[in-house]
């Protein structure tokens, strides 16, 4: 794509003063125009500079062939706990489906205690013998 700056423009080791002609790849091109750093060029100047796609690249311009596989972080799940009233003024814990976790019995803010524990990855309370 050949266009011409509109704008002072360090460009392939050298800056371009306003009204140089140069080359680019499209994506590259289309980023100048949209920033208004250069526009389109229909004359027939020789061009001072051309960028090709690893110039491009080193410059910070993203295309498909620079973005590769790049592996995205995966959070495992969290687990959710929350007090559940027993009756009596008991509370108890429960998983997510309702399902009690553990024998903990207790006050509501012993119960919220232990949910908040789990959350953080503790392991559910055993039997007492």
């Amino acid at each position: 794509m050949k266009l011409k700056t509109l704008k002072p423009l360090y460009l392939g080791g050298q800056t371009l003063v306003e009204g140089t002609p140069f080359e680019t790849i499209e994506q590259h091109g289309r980023q100048l125009i949209q920033r208004g750093y250069a526009e389109l060029d229909s004359s027939e100047a020789e061009v001072v500079v051309t960028i090709t796609q690893e110039d491009a690249v080193g410059a910070g311009v993203l295309t498909t062939g620079s973005l590769g596989a790049v592996p995205l972080p995966i959070a495992p799940p969290v687990a959710v706990f929350k007090a559940k009233h027993k009756g009596g003024g008991k509370w108890i814990v429960v998983d997510d489906e309702g399902n009690q976790v553990g024998e903990f019995a207790g006050n509501q803010e012993e119960a919220n205690a232990e949910a908040e524990r789990l959350v953080a990855g503790g392991e559910p309370e055993k039997v007492k013998e």
